[in-house]
């Protein structure tokens, strides 16, 4: 997982980082500060687009 623009620390430790290893069938806890508000989307390789590795990561301002 690459989240771009966003710098962030797995919960079970660790230190910050923008590319974590997940898995398949798995999950992993981040904590990052959502400073830069937006759509992001996850992956521009159109590869892993079609094959259901992309996702969508909003925020707004509160």
């Amino acid at each position: 997982m690459h989240l771009h623009g966003h710098t962030f620390a797995l919960t079970a430790g660790g230190i910050p980082k923008d590319t974590a290893i997940v898995l398949p069938n798995s999950a992993v806890e981040a904590d990052f500060d959502a400073d830069d508000l937006g759509l992001w989307i996850y992956c521009h390789n159109v590869y892993h687009a079609e094959v259901g590795m992309m996702t969508t990561l909003g925020y707004v301002q509160s």
